[in-house]
């Protein structure tokens, strides 16, 4: 249930601070998506962390909603926030600020059983992709090639220090 939240929180979200030319965005909320179903992938027979039902009739409906609704919403919203002025100070407190967002729903998840880690992730690993997602989410939206090439390089760099294999994959 905690999902359905979250899911209706961030819809909220976008409706109060979301930029209404969502076509600006669109490209780097694919991107947030596909990255999003890239980890369901890879991650399937070997997950790091999981998403659980917690309520909801199938453990499929929780992914979904942070695939279709969470990820997508929330990029929008972070990149509609970020600061155009004020400099490198500007910017790393909006990254810190919605990092801080995101492990706080995160630690919540946990201790409402609606996320579970595993094969050696925790909420510090997460603290350190959730920084890193929003810098590549950035740097996608101002430069996809590049955001793309560097996500690449970063999932391969996790893919190596969790041992996650060919053979672990769907």
């Amino acid at each position: 249930m905690v999902a359905v939240l979250y899911s209706l929180l961030w819809i909220l979200a976008a409706f109060r601070w979301a930029d209404r030319n969502w076509e600006r965005y669109y490209p780097t909320l694919l991107f947030s998506v596909i990255g999003n179903c890239l980890y369901e992938l890879l991650c399937y027979r070997y997950p790091l962390w999981q998403m659980e039902p917690n309520g909801l009739p199938a453990a499929m409906i929780p992914i979904l909603l942070l695939i279709l609704i969470g990820m997508p919403l929330s990029t929008w919203v972070y990149l509609s926030l970020y600061p155009s002025g004020g400099g490198w100070l500007a910017q790393a407190r909006h990254i810190l600020a919605f990092t801080a967002v995101f492990i706080l729903l995160e630690f919540v998840s946990v201790k409402c059983g609606s996320i579970t880690y595993h094969n050696g992730w925790h909420l510090g690993w997460s603290l350190l992709f959730n920084i890193f997602m929003f810098i590549m989410l950035r740097i996608h939206f101002l430069k996809p090639l590049t955001g793309l090439v560097l996500s690449a390089a970063y999932t391969l760099l996790l893919m190596s220090l969790f041992h996650v294999s060919l053979d672990k994959m769907k």
